[in-house]
């Protein structure tokens, strides 16, 4: 860690070296050096725009070197910041519990507030962010960077929307001189997982210019669910659950899906052992019990495999004395893959699963064995293979500017002007999905012309479908390969060719494609103002203009209903904004009683947003709000040895483009709706007003489901989230303690209007019912969509400003370094973060509740986490070891299966409490090498179980299961 104390050593010798020589050399000479020290001074920190030579400011900054990054053995940037203490592990990763519909992404959340509340900048700058406007690490590579600064307070006055929870700013090498080369290799003690990471740096600096260029490549190979006791049933302890063959129980419908490769027709399914040389009847057809259902979880990966590539330049060039140009320029390809189990047919004639689904297997099916209709039925794609989508990303950023400083008088100033752009293609390719619109020919009416040895679809050979190839579902997992086709009186069997053909016309590739286009302008002023007490006064002005766009083009068969996923609506739209901001430092005291010195701070911002976009076929104009935030901080040292800080600052995020305008995604939640004809005479007058006044028909509406078709997406109507952040600490580095320093930050963070999503129920109360919380015709009836007759067609839901969030904990810091004579160096560090309270409320007039210490899903809400690290340097060896530690998380979904770590359902499931061990040794070798071996959970603790996360009985926060993760690496300085 950059510590605060080391960084004033510096530039107070720097100064002292700049008085010397004043002593020395001529009155000229002297003025120069004046003005030399007065440059090296400024420095600018995270969390605020002025240069200043005091780099501990009013907020709390984290600050992780690249040794400190180096010894963790990690090989991406999501990783490293996922394991401080202040992150809640909820970020997607590639570690597949929290989403089976990952696509490679990597982000990073604190507080528990979400990746999309957590700013990422690189230099001080907005970097390429995905759809949602959050950033993917994996675009930023580990060789190019400097140290990461940990703003761990909201900074909106300062940076913009989303800086609630925090900031990370990546700094980048940009004064390397020289060239490098790095290796590193990793895996689990399974032999698996392998990470294998590859980088290069070369940079020049001159008199009046310096280059940096970075290539970087990582390839993590994947881990399946199958491969770990943990993960290889849908949830730990199914083996024993699944050991059932005479019936399904409550318990069995979790272990395994009811749509397995021997289909399910009406409770039966095709026998595992069935004869089908024989010949397929209802005889060979089974009760469905806890054993023969489908256990999906092997096939699926608990880590994905990913491939990246980055490019990274950046060059800087003296025009004259005083004014600088640079270009910073990176390119990311990254690939990915995700595999989940085959495809599972809900065919529901009903329309209970959607209307893509709607359609029976006849009866006049040429291998329908029963005779009958089935209305609904299932079947798993076993024979098709797993889904595999493919994903192909390629992110490009371009930022230039001019800097410069002048005088005027005896104030100093910088300005900046930049001009960024940020591009994104995103394309998947997804093999083993279902055409539905060929999946009901396939399982209509068909049959066998024997005098073509032609197998059909249609009533009859005359009228057949082109192209039709009927398709066996009664089949079992092979599709019935072998059996006899029925009504064929030459011997004709179910070939290989014929169950290819089958795939050939159902099976088909999905492609879609989706991205974004980032434009930044900006300016920024800074510099002196007046004198006073404790020093200049210093000021920053500024404006920024972002235009964000994004487009989403789902699959042609997804978007028109005709895939076995589920529908989705593509995506257009784009948000801009305007900002002005400005801040400013007033040195109150310096030197006296009771106040070495004396600061207050002060930033206010200004922000205009507007969007535009398509919801549905219709073209929307959006007002998302123009918000001011302001801030005010306190330094205070009342001794040398003392610094007392204090923040207080307005916070806000501003929906995204896909926040206001994504397209609507298929589910089907159950529903009641308000003007259902069942119940309408015994409904209230004012509630059948409603209805009516919506077109309902007097006597009201049919309902012929209990699940009602929902679109999931944007709200053009949304407004940013707003709240508030107030930090009080200390830091403390005694002089009689040389090498201790101590920090004690007390932080609190609310919100309001935060964005909370509303069920397919709450639309329906809010429009209808007028005694509903929170009831609101103009702003949810428009979601309902009914067709002739009254009945619902669909129900757009989404995210509404309703809810509100409160959170606060304690930060503690402990850093200590002494030397031991003959024997080395040691240095102790300490980083631990209290939660005291974390509370959502989802409207305000819902009921607040409490997650620390609770795991609810998804993330820790740990009451304590710890690091704890020391590092012993002798000479060119230096030994780490680090000990992480996570608190007890009480399980909210409780015992289940196999899960119980009480041993009892009434006490019910908790996580325990966690530590992971890691250590590393290092050698700088005298050929100007550095080689370094270590493991990462040396211990191989394994993560505790839950039956509440996602998939696979754990969460990503902890470590993956399977022992150890062992690393190498090599590096060469040319």
């Amino acid at each position: 860690m950059l510590n605060n104390k080391q960084l004033s050593s510096a530039i107070r010798f720097a100064l002292f070296a700049g008085a010397t020589t004043m002593i020395a050399a001529p009155a000229f000479a002297q003025e120069n050096s004046e003005e030399e020290a007065k440059v090296l001074d400024r420095v600018q920190v995270t969390g605020s725009l002025i240069r200043s030579a005091d780099i501990e400011t009013t907020q709390p900054v984290q600050v992780i070197t690249r040794a400190e990054i180096a010894k963790t053995g990690l090989n991406n940037v999501y990783d490293v910041l996922n394991n401080i203490t202040s992150s809640d592990g909820s970020g997607l990763s590639t570690v597949t519990t929290q989403t089976n519909g990952s696509d490679g992404s990597q982000q990073i959340s604190l507080r528990g507030l979400g990746a999309d509340r957590t700013l990422v900048l690189v230099d001080g700058k907005r970097w390429a962010t995905d759809l949602d406007g959050t950033v993917d690490l994996s675009t930023i590579p580990l060789a190019i960077i400097e140290r990461i600064d940990v703003l761990k307070d909201g900074a909106s006055a300062i940076y913009g929307s989303d800086a609630i929870a925090g900031v990370i700013n990546i700094i980048t090498r940009k004064d390397y001189d020289g060239a490098q080369a790095g290796v590193q290799f990793g895996q689990t003690s399974k032999g698996d997982g392998q990470r294998t990471a590859y980088d290069a740096v070369v940079g020049a600096t001159g008199e009046r210019s310096s280059a940096v260029i970075s290539v970087s490549f990582g390839d993590n190979e994947e881990i399946f669910a199958g491969d770990r006791e943990i993960s290889r049933f849908p949830i730990f302890g199914c083996d024993v659950v699944r050991q059932n063959t005479t019936s399904v129980t409550a318990e069995g419908t979790f272990c395994g899906s009811g749509f397995p490769a021997g289909g399910s027709f009406g409770g039966l399914t095709l026998a595992p052992n069935a004869n089908l040389a024989d010949g397929i009847t209802p005889a060979d057809f089974v009760p469905l019990t806890n054993a023969t259902r489908y256990n999906f979880s092997p096939v699926n990966y608990l880590q994905q495999p990913s491939k990246r590539s980055n490019l990274f330049a950046y060059g800087r060039f003296d025009i004259t004395d005083n004014v600088s140009a640079y270009i910073r320029t990176s390119y990311t390809k990254r690939t990915s893959t995700q595999q989940l189990a085959e495809v599972p047919l809900t065919i529901a004639n009903s329309g209970a699963n959607g209307p893509q689904w709607r359609f029976p297997v006849t009866a006049t099916s040429i291998y329908n064995p029963f005779g009958v209709d089935f209305q609904s039925a299932g079947y798993r794609m076993v024979p098709l293979g797993g889904r595999r989508p493919s994903y192909d990303y390629d992110i490009f950023a371009v930022q230039t500017g001019l800097e410069g400083n002048f005088e005027i008088g005896d104030r100093f100033f910088n300005w900046e002007l930049m001009a960024q752009r940020n591009d994104g293609q995103y394309d998947n390719v997804g093999e083993g999905y279902v055409n539905l619109f060929n999946l009901r020919n396939a399982v209509g009416p068909s049959g066998y012309d024997q005098a073509t040895n032609t197998l059909y679809c249609g009533t009859s050979f005359a009228t057949r479908i082109p192209n039709c190839v009927p398709f066996n579902i009664f089949g079992g997992p092979t599709l019935g390969l072998g059996a006899p086709v029925a009504g064929a009186t030459n011997g004709r069997r179910i070939t290989a060719a014929d169950v290819q053909a089958m795939l050939n016309y159902v099976g088909y590739t999905q492609v879609s494609t989706s991205g974004n286009t980032q434009v930044n302008y900006s300016g920024l002023l800074s510099g002196d103002l007046f004198e006073l007490p404790g020093g200049m006064s210093g000021f920053a002005v500024g404006f920024e203009y972002r235009k964000d766009s994004a487009f989403d083009q789902p699959d042609t068969l997804v978007s028109s209903g005709g895939s076995s996923d589920n529908f989705s609506e593509p995506t257009r739209g784009q948000t801009q904004v305007k900002e002005i901001f400005a801040e400013v430092v007033l040195p109150l005291l310096s030197d006296v009683a009771f106040a070495k010195q004396l600061e207050l701070s002060a930033a206010a911002r200004r922000s205009d947003y507007t969007a535009s976009g398509r919801v549905g076929l219709n073209s929307v104009e959006s007002d998302p709000g123009s918000p001011t935030t302001s801030k005010v901080g306190l330094r205070w040292k009342p001794i040398d040895d003392l610094l007392v800080r204090a923040s207080w600052g307005e916070t806000f995020r501003a929906p995204s483009a896909l926040d206001l305008y994504a397209g609507g995604a298929e589910s089907f939640p159950a529903a009641t709706d308000p003007c259902r004809a069942a119940v309408w005479a015994t409904t209230a007058a004012n509630i059948q007003a409603r209805c009516i006044a919506e077109g309902v028909p007097n006597g009201g509406a049919p309902q012929p489901n209990s699940q009602i078709r929902s679109l999931g997406g944007g709200n053009p109507a949304l407004q940013p989230e707003n709240g508030e952040n107030l930090t009080v600490g200390l830091v403390y580095s005694p002089q009689f303690v040389e090498g201790l320093d101590v920090s004690l930050d007390w932080w609190r963070i609310e919100l309001e209007n935060v964005q909370a999503g509303v069920a397919a129920n709450t639309v329906l109360q809010r429009c209808y019912n007028p005694a509903a919380a929170l009831y609101d015709p103009a702003a949810f009836c428009g979601n309902v969509t009914r067709i002739a007759g009254g009945q619902i067609a669909q129900i757009r839901t989404g995210s509404f400003n309703a809810a509100l969030s409160e959170i606060e904990g304690i930060d503690l810091g402990v850093s200590y370094r002494f030397e031991l004579g003959d024997f080395g160096s040691l240095r102790t560090k300490l980083d631990t973060t209290f939660l005291d309270k974390s509370v959502f409320q989802s409207s305000i007039l819902g009921a607040p509740g409490d997650s620390v210490g609770l795991y609810t899903g998804q993330g820790g809400n740990w009451k304590w986490r710890h690091n704890l690290s020391t590092d012993w340097t002798k000479g060119d060896f230096t030994v780490s070891y680090t000990a992480r530690h996570m608190s007890r998380l009480e399980d909210t979904g409780g015992c289940f299966i196999g899960v119980c770590s009480t041993g009892d359902p009434a006490q019910g499931n908790f996580l325990g409490s966690t530590t992971y061990h890691d250590v590393s040794v290092q050698w700088r070798a005298p050929w100007d090498a550095t080689l370094q071996v270590g493991a990462r959970n040396l211990f191989g603790k394994e993560p505790p179980l839950t039956a509440n996360s996602f998939a696979h009985s754990f969460d990503a926060a902890y470590d993956l299961p399977g022992g150890a993760y062992w690393f190498a690496s090599y590096r060469q300085d040319f």
